[in-house]
């Protein structure tokens, strides 16, 4: 929880920003390498987790990151955002129980003011995947009460300041946390949660001349995204599915089939808002209900229906849903409202990519993958 509420107050800040002036494009493309030292330690955010901190941690990180030129919708409303790939390597500071936390996500760059100051603030995003090599084991490794799978999604926050030695080459001076979390696909699932430090170093391998966009060309760019410029209502449609756990840990995972629902409209290039319903199937209900309540449930009495408002950060074809729901019809009492966070990708004209977490406030009850349709 506390990590998404730093997600929403980064968001918001990066609207206000995006708001307080106007920037030209840059007048090249630049591709640059950059490597950078970690510093910071293991959260330890319940007290069962106290006997997994051993040692404060020191990872490292190689990027690879495309700046913005004018050439995308979201370049000029967020001032040129740098596009790039992560990839990092943290040791846990517990070899035996924990291991090491391996990432590798794409990210986004927002820089917070004007492109010509020598110094300036971003915020970096980046979600992605992510390998723990040291999971939960009920026989071999059942003190580790954080991970209960190798797999995981890696999420990345970081606030950072780039200092401009010339043209080819930048400092970058961070805060930020890493995490790490398999969603509840397999339990335990409290989650790594890694406050860092950085110090890092960017120099620009490639260089590509370029002007600046006439005003033709940003129309024309507009236009190509079609329905994105919409700033009318719209509908979609998402089939997802996934799996979760269920208390005690080490047993059988469940399969979860959802149809999501929205209907939305744009209110700004950076922004949609809208309301919508979900159908949800999960199999560990049926389970929970015969275990705690001694009930033979059918697949149809399992189904939850839920009601939500949605609002939707929009970075071209790319948006992050954020999701407020609460249950109108649900046989088990895992409490009113749910929350579903994400992010999705616009394919053509109508084709939506979807990776979502779905949650009951601080505990996340499962990922979803899946694949939608705008009307």
């Amino acid at each position: 929880m506390k990590i998404r509420l730093l997600l929403l107050l980064s968001l918001f800040s990066l609207r206000l920003s995006a708001q307080r002036d106007t920037i030209s494009a840059p007048n090249c493309k630049q591709i640059f390498i950059s490597a950078s030292y970690q510093y910071g330690f293991f959260w330890a955010h319940r007290s069962t987790m106290d006997g997994l901190v051993k040692k404060h941690l020191q990872g490292f990180e190689v990027d690879v990151i495309r700046t913005g030129t004018g050439e995308h919708s979201y370049d000029q409303p967020y001032h040129y955002p740098w596009i790039g790939l992560a990839v990092h390597v943290i040791p846990l500071g517990n070899p035996t129980v924990l291991g090491t936390g391996i990432g590798i996500y794409p990210f986004i760059n927002f820089p917070l003011g004007k492109r010509s100051r020598i110094v300036k603030m971003n915020i970096r995003f980046g979600w992605g995947a992510g390998y723990v090599t040291k999971c939960f084991d009920p026989l071999e490794n059942h003190a580790n009460v954080a991970i209960g799978s190798h797999l995981n999604v890696c999420m990345s926050l970081r606030y950072d300041l780039m200092w401009k030695l010339n043209d080819d080459n930048y400092l970058e001076f961070g805060i930020g946390i890493t995490h790490f979390s398999d969603g509840a696909a397999k339990l335990p699932n409290l989650g790594v949660n890694l406050p860092m430090l950085s110090v890092g170093y960017h120099h620009a391998i490639i260089q590509k001349l370029c002007t600046k966009p006439s005003p033709e060309f940003e129309t024309k760019s507009e236009k190509t995204l079609g329905i994105l410029a919409n700033p009318h209502w719209h509908f979609n449609t998402l089939v997802v599915t996934g799996f979760n756990d269920t208390d005690p840990p080490g047993g059988n995972r469940y399969a979860v089939l959802n149809i999501v629902t929205s209907a939305m409209v744009r209110t700004a290039r950076k922004a949609r808002f809208g309301a919508g319903l979900d159908l949800m199937y999960s199999d560990a209900i049926r389970k929970r209900l015969w275990v705690e309540d001694s009930l033979h449930t059918t697949v149809l009495q399992n189904f939850q229906v839920g009601g939500k408002v949605c609002y939707e950060f929009v970075v071209g074809r790319v948006f992050f849903p954020i999701e407020m729901g609460a249950y109108i019809r649900s046989r088990y009492d895992n409490g009113l409202f749910y929350t579903r966070f994400g992010a999705r990708y616009l394919v053509g004209q109508h084709l939506i990519l979807n990776v979502s977490l779905k949650t009951h406030w601080a505990r996340a009850e499962y990922l979803e993958y899946g694949l939608g349709w705008r009307f």
